[in-house]
């Protein structure tokens, strides 16, 4: 399978629609827009077909130990392929587009029927290679399913269900706190008085008389025999 080189847009193909120095008020071309789109979607398919290039060749190094998986693998490849078909029907829909523009517009065409002719010859390009990969990827899976079907390839053994783990939900500790919390102020901070330590009071106290200098001495206690 032969991947397909990343291509791009010829330089100055969008030249005219980047210019920001253009006078105000002017409008670019009628064909600059179709033209971008179909470059875009040429890109996009491009990319598909080598993703798809690629998953093959790796569904086709572990088809031996894993044909049911390289079954799987391939039919999520064709459908892959078929997204890039219609990326490729969107550009020849933009390059009609982009050609009607032209004639509706020839004195600012520019270098457009240039662009226009190599675009058309990506398109044709990569339609080529969307063909060729597609033949060789639906071969390859017809191969793996006349091996599943004559035992040749030898279906692997199921995977071994793993044991759901089911997570006890917790509640949210803002929305834990706010439904414990009391409304008046007093319910809410008697509970912190009540469990907070406090030194155990004297059993009796007795206060000696006050002094010439007018300070009293420290206090005595008296603890009951």
């Amino acid at each position: 399978m032969t991947r397909l080189k990343p291509t791009r847009a010829p330089k100055g193909a969008t030249g005219a629609c980047r210019d920001r120095r253009r006078p105000q008020g002017e409008r670019r071309p009628a064909w600059v827009r179709p033209f971008e789109r179909a470059n875009r979607a040429l890109r996009a398919s491009a990319r598909l077909i080598n993703s798809s290039i690629t998953a093959a060749a790796r569904s086709q190094r572990g088809a031996h130990r894993r044909p049911i998986r390289s079954s799987q693998d391939l039919l999520a490849v064709g459908a892959r392929l078929v997204t890039a078909s219609a990326r490729l029907v969107r550009a020849a829909e933009e390059i009609a587009e982009t050609n009607e523009c032209i004639g509706r517009e020839p004195e600012r065409a520019g270098g457009a029927p240039e662009l226009l002719i190599q675009t058309t010859e990506r398109w044709v390009f990569t339609t080529q290679c969307l063909s060729t990969a597609a033949g060789e990827i639906f071969a390859l899976h017809a191969t793996v399913l006349h091996g599943l079907e004559t035992g040749t390839l030898v279906p692997e053994r199921p995977a071994e269900r793993r044991p759901r783990i089911i997570l006890a939900p917790r509640p949210v500790p803002v929305r834990a706190f706010l439904r414990a919390r009391r409304r008046r102020a007093t319910d809410r901070i008697s509970p912190v008085l009540q469990r907070r330590r406090r030194t155990p009071r004297p059993a009796a106290v007795k206060v000696p008389r006050r002094t010439s200098q007018g300070r009293a001495p420290p206090l005595f206690s008296v603890c009951p025999h």
